[in-house]
């Protein structure tokens, strides 16, 4: 049989272990963003180096554990991402309601300018962001040289603003309830597929150590001496069953002297048993 190159040899022994690391419906190879088969495989070796698995049983069961383990990890992430993701909209809220106040207020002012000049001049007093925004809204070009202050003016009065969410109000929009059950009620699901699985994989374990030969036992055919029975033997059972009989036998043809001297016929004799 020839030998293979090392460079086909490596690739079909890193295809086998990866195989070989494969774990039911949580496949190693699934993973998301800000996951890594680093992290897997250390939890993988972490778990095994605790629960040492012996056989198939145990190796499944403990697989079974590690795809557990990850997905509650995974739930665990999937709460404070989603929990920031709220957070972030919040603080993008209140910063564009603050924005608008904002372009509201230089507006009154800029509604008050009556020469490009004096638009410039308050324009340069703002951010590179602010100052994108209304010339974006009002370009110059479109206006009047004398009316391009009074048609920013114009057009930031008629801004809605909303309230910014602080303090409580800012807490009740990131934090809802029904969301916060969702989430410890599929938490509670796994923890109990989780422990379900150790008590399984305990329950191998403990019966390995009752029968430590159970699996290199061979069924072999044993004989079963029964006691003998106290008591007469079969023998003299079956002489006092006869004797029973016997006393239980009547003849009802007896001899007479009239009747002629013949042998009495047995096989005609009457048999009472009572």
């Amino acid at each position: 049989m020839s030998e293979q190159p090392d460079e086909i040899a490596r690739p079909l022994k890193r295809a086998k272990k990866r195989n070989a690391l494969k774990h039911g419906v949580y496949s190693r190879d699934i993973m998301l963003p800000g996951e890594s088969f680093r992290g897997y495989d250390a939890l993988a070796a972490e778990l095994d180096e605790e629960w040492a698995p012996e056989g198939p049983t145990e190796r499944s069961l403990v697989e079974r554990l590690v795809g557990l383990y990850w997905r509650k990890q995974r739930l665990d992430r999937y709460e404070r991402s989603k929990l920031k993701q709220r957070v972030d909209q919040i603080r993008d809220y209140n910063e564009v309601s603050r924005d608008r106040q904002n372009l509201k207020n230089w507006g009154m002012k800029l509604g008050q300018a009556e020469s490009i000049e004096a638009v410039e001049e308050i324009l340069s007093q703002l951010s590179p962001y602010y100052v994108e925004l209304i010339t974006e809204a009002v370009p110059r070009e479109a206006q009047d040289a004398a009316a391009w202050g009074p048609a920013i003016g114009a057009y930031f009065s008629d801004f809605e603003l909303n309230d910014q969410l602080e303090g409580p109000a800012q807490f009740i929009a990131i934090v809802n309830p029904d969301l916060i059950e969702n989430d410890m009620a599929r938490s509670d699901r796994v923890d109990e597929a989780i422990d379900r699985t150790i008590k399984r994989l305990m329950q191998v374990k403990t019966a390995k150590q009752i029968f430590p030969n159970m699996r290199n036992a061979k069924a072999e055919p044993k004989w079963i001496n029964v006691p003998a029975l106290a008591g007469p033997s079969e023998q003299a059972n079956e002489k006092e069953q006869n004797v029973e009989l016997l006393g239980k036998v009547e003849v009802f043809a007896k001899p007479s002297p009239s009747w002629p001297s013949v042998p009495v016929d047995y096989n005609k004799a009457i048999l009472r048993i009572t």
